[in-house]
């Protein structure tokens, strides 16, 4: 079955779902968030668990579905208007999610057949390789979970600090300095120790990068939330430049940049590569703190990165 004869039996089995426009245009917002849910494997199992079982309390879901607290709340919310709760505080189906359930029961051999004419490259990529460049339910476990992210928050600042101290290493927005900062600078006429210029450093980059993605956040998806769970994600998309901080250290010692052509080379392609993983846990965390999609996660992450270069020069 070619993919619009796919689209056109999913639309017909959820058609009480979705209020069509006019047109009948396959690309309204609501019939989005409906191909969402089928793309999310919590959210689909989420759907199945309550059409088979009926109402459930949020310990039941989360021992049925094996998940963390907060990847189910973060699941559940996005599930709004295809489940409620009942005065027992259970969960179950709405009128909608009973109808979207018994899309899935009786369209998931159409569903499989759409999915099963995929490349075999195409699969693995969205399968595997995305999952681990996008790692949203990594993310999505800080998701209304306070204490945890506030532990997170608190771990992914001091691991910050003593890498930036223990490397050298000036750390501003999302770039590494490759040089060590071994002495005092003046800035303002006032000679500066590097201690409390490299923890100053750290701490306004990591400010500035929280405060630059809520603004093209909101700039690019309309909304950005300030929570706990949100900051944690953020701080925790440095881990991977503190493992470069640690690696040039165990390399170099603060000998850069009287060191081999081809250690300097491995050091540059080895920072570009972590500085990716860092663009994919900020592409999670945006996708699940401002409910949207990857792609629109990536190009806030891309647009960060792009801000922080052009400042880079910019900063002492």
């Amino acid at each position: 079955m070619s993919s619009p004869q796919w689209k056109t039996a999913l639309r017909e089995g959820v058609g009480d779902v979705i209020p069509m426009s006019s047109g009948g245009n396959s690309d309204s917002p609501d019939l989005e968030h409906v191909y969402s849910i089928l793309g999310n494997p919590v959210k689909r199992r989420l759907v199945m668990l309550l059409g088979e079982r009926g109402p459930m309390t949020f310990s039941e879901l989360k021992r049925a579905l094996k998940v963390s607290v907060g990847t189910l709340y973060y699941n559940l919310d996005g599930l709004r208007g295809f489940i409620t709760r009942d005065e027992a505080r259970r969960y179950l189906l709405t009128e909608e999610g009973m109808a979207l359930y018994r899309a899935l029961r009786e369209g998931s051999e159409i569903i499989r057949s759409a999915f099963a004419r995929r490349g075999r490259l195409k699969r693995i990529f969205d399968d595997y390789v995305l999952s681990i460049l996008v790692p949203q339910q990594l993310v999505a476990v800080l998701y209304r979970d306070n204490p945890l992210s506030l532990a997170v928050l608190a771990t992914c600042v001091i691991l910050g600090s003593l890498s930036t101290l223990i490397s050298r290493l000036p750390l501003k927005l999302l770039e590494v300095e490759q040089i060590p900062l071994l002495s005092p600078r003046l800035i303002g006429g006032i000679l500066v120790p590097p201690t409390p210029l490299l923890l100053a450093e750290y701490l306004v980059s990591l400010l500035a990068v929280l405060a630059l993605t809520y603004a093209i956040a909101r700039l690019i998806i309309g909304r950005a939330p300030l929570t706990p769970g949100f900051v944690a994600a953020l701080a925790l998309a440095y881990v991977p430049l503190y493992a470069y901080m640690a690696v040039h250290f165990a390399v170099t010692g603060y000998s850069y940049p009287l060191v081999p052509r081809h250690v300097m080379m491995g050091l540059a392609l080895l920072f570009r590569l972590l500085q990716v993983a860092t663009l994919g846990l900020i592409t999670a965390a945006v996708s699940v703190f401002c409910d949207t999609s990857r792609e629109r996660g990536f190009l806030v992450a891309a647009l960060l990165l792009y801000v922080s270069f052009l400042l880079k020069p910019f900063l002492p």
